[in-house]
């Protein structure tokens, strides 16, 4: 799975939004089966709909946009 956090430069809720992802992946020991990457890209935001980040998608679906979900919605998303 590929899951990335939509965000710009110096945003610190995409950052935390990023670690968030980053942690509970580790916690469900899935780091060899889930890749996480921080898009800064407003074109590719734009390819998603995205207007409002912090954002997350997962295989090219948004999941999330303009909000930080709390860990078990991030859990359901990265099952």
């Amino acid at each position: 799975m590929k899951v990335e956090i939509l965000g710009s430069s110096g945003c610190s809720t995409c950052e935390s939004l990023k670690h968030d992802v980053e942690r509970i992946v580790e916690e469900m020991g899935k780091e060899d089966e889930i890749d996480v990457v921080k898009v800064e890209d407003p074109a590719r935001f734009a390819s998603y709909g995205v207007m409002s980040t912090p954002a997350l998608v997962a295989d090219g679906e948004v999941e999330f946009k303009g909000t930080v979900p709390s860990s078990q919605e991030i859990r359901e998303v990265l099952s």
